[in-house]
């Protein structure tokens, strides 16, 4: 398994980026879960997600694999852009 995330490819990038991001997602989810409160009522707190993907990111730039570091770049980007609709399309976030 160590050996897979030490290679420089776009599934490694993929995997690195979209599993980070999930785990902390889940984890947000089932702390909110287990506080009694709904998770719906915080999406707000979900952008705190995507500290982790960064640092792995930051890691794979750091150690000069560009092709993991520049898929997990696109990764971020889609999902930001994703979570970004999904704050205004719930008027979580509002434009004034």
């Amino acid at each position: 398994m160590k050996q897979f995330f030490q290679q420089d490819s776009i599934a490694v990038g993929l995997t690195a980026g979209l599993g980070s991001l999930l785990a902390t997602a889940l984890l947000l989810a089932a702390g909110l879960l287990l506080a009694g409160e709904p998770p719906t009522g915080h999406l707000e707190w979900f952008a705190g997600c995507f500290a982790a993907p960064l640092l792995i990111m930051r890691l794979y730039i750091k150690h000069g694999k560009a092709t993991a570091a520049k898929t997990m770049m696109a990764m971020l980007f889609v999902s930001f852009v994703a979570f970004m609709f999904v704050l205004f399309k719930t008027h979580s976030i509002v434009l004034q």
